[in-house]
């Protein structure tokens, strides 16, 4: 009997989950791009980028946020269908405690990651930010936002500790996005890519984003004074067009990116200097510990790999798998 019941149940969840589609309604195919996704439903961007809310078929794959995609309209009910989407250039993918790995945002040509120093800047979790994107083929930009709340000490400080990242090839701007200064060379820099825009809860997304788009509601938050973490402010995954090849999404704020779905391969891809010199190493399964003929411990001795660099490697390699987003 209980059997028959969660059969019973199942069947009707997959009825609900179907869409009564009359093929006769549906106007013809057009090109778009996913901007946000709820459930079963997605809204999709047309050529003139107007937004229309969009039925999703039965697939093995679900579209998210900057898929390319073909739908049609049904022009009686004011929403569309989607065919299909196109495939790929990129997926970016975290991993959630309840829900397996989930990916975040399709065709990324790169991520800008909002530092900011109310939060304590932080190279531990900024690493963990790099090799969350690293293993999935994807450059990061760092982006420190609200430069104008730090006096010249300050200043000198959160320079000199991102020169590391600097000169192992990362892009790093300074910018205040509340006032403005410095985000016009960045946007610049921009054109023609479809960013996503990451960072802890609090750092300033909102604030950018309400800059760059000012006839937008956006909401934004201040940073909690009993916890001193940014407060959420976006709740679902939303692309923005900044012109005709520019695009930026905006997920969810996450204060950290889990790590534990990855390999130590991948780990060691995420700190691009180390994973150049291993190819040096006498072992080819080398972890960089303690190993003899070690290349990349040598190369550390030596000064070539900075401290924190190596310190945040190890950490990561040797606790990877207790970690939580």
């Amino acid at each position: 009997m209980g059997k028959k019941r969660k059969h019973n149940k199942k069947q009707r969840q997959e009825a609900s989950d179907e869409v009564n589609i009359n093929s006769e309604e549906l106007g013809p195919e057009e090109q778009g791009i996913v901007i946000s996704r709820f459930g079963q439903q997605v809204d999709i961007a047309d050529q003139n980028f107007e937004t229309i809310r969009c039925f999703l078929r039965r697939a093995k794959e679900v579209p998210v946020v900057g898929d390319k995609a073909t739908f049609q309209r049904q022009e009686k009910l004011d929403t569309g269908v989607l065919v299909r989407f196109e495939e790929r250039t990129s997926l970016l993918k975290r991993p959630t405690p309840h829900h397996g790995i989930k990916p975040v945002a399709a065709n990324i040509d790169l991520v800008a990651l909002l530092l900011a120093p109310e939060l304590g800047f932080s190279e531990m979790l900024l690493d963990r930010y790099l090799v969350a994107a690293e293993s999935s083929n994807i450059p990061v930009w760092l982006v420190f936002n609200k430069w104008d709340l730090l006096n010249d000490e300050e200043r000198a400080d959160i320079q000199q500790r991102l020169k590391t990242y600097q000169d192992i090839g990362y892009p790093i701007y300074y910018i205040s996005a509340k006032h403005g200064d410095q985000v016009d060379e960045l946007v610049k820099d921009l054109r023609g890519k479809q960013l996503l825009l990451a960072g802890q809860s609090g750092v300033g997304k909102s604030t950018l984003i309400k800059y760059l788009f000012p006839e937008l509601e956006v909401a934004t938050a201040d940073i909690s004074e009993t916890s001193g973490l940014g407060t959420h402010t976006t709740t679902a995954s939303r692309l923005y067009k900044l012109d005709d090849e520019t695009y930026l999404v905006d997920s969810p704020g996450v204060r950290e990116f889990g790590l534990w779905h990855l390999e130590d391969h991948d780990i060691q891809q995420g700190f691009v200097e180390i994973y150049k010199l291993a190819e040096n190493c006498k072992f080819r399964d080398c972890k960089h510990i303690k190993e003899p003929g070690c290349a990349v411990l040598a190369a550390a001795k030596n000064g070539e790999i900075a401290e924190s660099r190596m310190k945040n490697y190890h950490h990561l390699i040797q606790n990877y798998d207790q970690q939580f987003s």
